[in-house]
């Protein structure tokens, strides 16, 4: 008896000892979306095009729901026995997602996952491999919506993935976000914040932040999107071809593309604004496209007021 009370007792304080993992608590499904001809780029798209290739029906995957993804679409929900209307709701995507986890050969439905893990903030480069960090992207996922964390996108993960909230989905950020101080995002403004903080961490003053600022809302509108001029990639449409982030991780890190930008990032060679002899004299237009390289080097100007107003209120 006297044993069994000591174990009791030991177990009680190893529990209290032990942190508990923080999960959101179980909540409601999420319901499938509707995606169909029509809308928004989006990454619900993106992934749609990315399960039909890996379900056989090759599709471009660029967020945009076309006739070819429509066609494909169709064809796969004849060969399910569904209804061929080409639009995908709660009757389609339960057939066409595909469960992946760690190690996972089939890349296309990874790369499907990881469009929509960078929906919320994950900052993937959506490349087909599922390693440890598009396993702990999952993970954080799943505790955020009170899913058993597992690391593997099983169909209720997708359904959340897929389902949840649209407010940061990047490419319907620049689809439909906005080109006015009044008029920006959730998701714009999320961006607009990570780029001022991380200019004023890099020792950056006022008019740095205006410049990388004017410079973001030409190249992205404020949106990190994974698609471009050829291999363009986030807020500053950088390039891994041309040595802006090898490995294409610091192009999507809204932080990281920022000091690749400022010149501060460790990622790329290639100079940065701090690295431009005499910027602080240019014109600020002339200074961001010294580093941007861009066709239009006059094309930044256009933004200065805004990015102006945006420090004003967002800057420090």
């Amino acid at each position: 008896m006297r044993r069994t009370v000591l174990l009791a007792i030991a177990g009680l304080v190893l529990a209290l000892l032990v942190p508990a993992v923080t999960t959101a608590p179980a909540q409601a499904a999420s319901a499938w979306p509707v995606t169909q001809s029509g809308q928004p780029r989006n990454n619900n798209a993106m992934s749609l095009q990315h399960l039909l290739t890996a379900r056989g029906w090759s599709t471009t995957a660029d967020g945009v729901f076309g006739a070819g993804t429509k066609s494909n679409l169709q064809a796969f929900q004849s060969s399910q026995g569904l209804t061929a209307d080409g639009i995908a709701g709660s009757g389609t995507w339960p057939r066409l997602v595909v469960q992946v986890s760690q190690g996972s050969a089939n890349t296309n439905a990874v790369k499907a996952a990881q469009t929509q893990l960078n929906k919320y903030g994950a900052n993937l480069v959506v490349d087909g491999i599922f390693g440890s960090g598009t396993r702990a992207s999952v993970v954080s996922f799943q505790a955020n919506r009170g899913l058993s964390q597992t690391g593997t996108v099983d169909l209720a993960t997708w359904q959340e993935l897929l389902g949840w909230s649209q407010t940061y989905d990047q490419s319907l950020c620049y689809s439909t976000g906005g080109s006015s101080t009044s008029s920006l995002t959730t998701a714009q403004l999320a961006n607009v914040n990570t780029i001022t903080d991380a200019t004023q961490a890099a020792g950056g003053n006022r008019n740095v932040q205006i410049i990388a600022l004017m410079t973001a809302m030409q190249e992205s509108k404020y949106c990190n999107i994974q698609f471009g001029d050829r291999d363009s990639l986030g807020l500053f449409q950088q390039r891994p071809s041309q040595g802006w982030c090898p490995g294409s991780v610091a192009c999507v890190n809204p932080t990281q593309s920022t000091q690749g930008f400022l010149g501060v990032s460790s990622a790329t060679s290639n100079p940065g604004l701090f690295d431009i002899s005499g910027w602080e004299s240019m014109e600020k237009t002339l200074a961001a496209d010294r580093v941007q390289r861009s066709c239009c080097p006059n094309a930044y100007a256009q933004w200065e007021p805004m990015a102006t107003s945006l420090v004003n209120t967002y800057g420090g």
